[in-house]
């Protein structure tokens, strides 16, 4: 069998192609590969970075340039993300333990349960009482007033004073008993003040109900247990002495309890004032008195 021509299988070249002349299989070479068609992994590393821009270590993203980012941005400044004591503590807020007293027990409970009724009856027991015997301030009236050795001349003030009152009990259950009665007087001068001139003590009385007793005592000034009056408060009484009639002032301090049968109220103070006693002199005398038709009321405050 005869064999085929040599042209049949031989490849055909192109006319006219020499030493110096490319073939067609040169200038139709495959296009290189798309960045589609690589794998992932070489698209990495043959993808270039983007230049950096700025600062070294500064980031384009403004958030992640501060520490103080906002909490919900996912980036962070630093290599790893900042503690959680950096948002606040991880450990819950410790509470403040709340004390509790102890309930008291049943034998201190009843002695306090009994202290309380122990005072409302008392209490109760005292303002019944009180009602029913119901306490009246008893009454004081100036009854004489005198004086005598009234000196203004002597280089010290001297002067005798006689009071005598009449002291009222007006209750009808209870009986009065005055432990004390301290007196005092006071002499107004032309400016409206009280000076001093002398003091004593009554005597102690009981008053029974529904009746009345009589006190009195003197008081004197210019005496070693009283003191000095100064010269400008005798000067000032001379004035007045030489229109015949000088004005004094008398004033108590009374202590008195009243009491009945079982029963006894506390000691109470009184301020007892009988103002206004305008002594009344004979002549150029030493002597004087208060003209009294009738006893003189005196203030009582409780």
């Amino acid at each position: 069998m005869p064999s085929p021509p040599e042209e049949g299988t031989q490849p055909k070249t192109d006319s006219g192609s020499g030493p110096g002349q490319t073939s067609e299989r040169d200038t139709n070479q495959p296009p290189p590969p798309t960045a589609q068609s690589q794998p992932p992994q070489a698209q990495t590393q043959t993808q270039p970075y983007p230049p950096v821009m700025g600062y070294p270590g500064y980031s384009q993203d403004p958030y992640s340039n501060y520490p103080n980012a906002p909490y919900n941005h996912q980036q962070y400044a630093y290599a790893q993300a900042p503690p959680a004591s950096y948002y606040g503590s991880s450990y819950p807020a410790q509470q403040n333990p709340v004390y509790q007293r102890p309930a008291p027990s049943g034998f201190f409970r009843g002695i306090l349960t009994g202290l309380i009724v122990l005072v409302v009856l008392l209490c109760i027991s005292t303002t019944i009482t009180w009602l029913v015997l119901r306490p009246q301030i008893p009454v004081f009236s100036v009854t004489s007033f005198s004086v005598s050795n009234f000196n203004l001349t002597e280089p010290v003030f001297s002067a005798q004073w006689t009071a005598n009152l009449t002291v009222e009990n007006p209750n009808t259950k209870l009986n009065g008993y005055f432990d004390r009665i301290q007196a005092f007087i006071y002499n107004q001068n032309a400016i409206g003040e009280d000076d001093f001139l002398a003091m004593a003590f009554f005597q102690p009385v009981s008053v029974e109900t529904k009746k009345s007793v009589s006190i009195g005592e003197t008081l004197t000034a210019g005496g070693k247990e009283q003191p000095k009056v100064p010269s400008w408060v005798g000067e000032e009484m001379k004035k007045e002495r030489d229109t015949g009639m000088v004005s004094f002032d008398l004033r108590m301090l009374v202590w008195v309890t009243f009491k009945t049968d079982g029963w006894s109220a506390r000691e109470r103070g009184l301020k007892v004032f009988c103002g206004k006693l305008k002594v009344a002199f004979e002549g150029g005398s030493g002597n004087g008195a208060v003209l009294l038709p009738k006893p003189l009321p005196c203030l009582v405050y409780v």
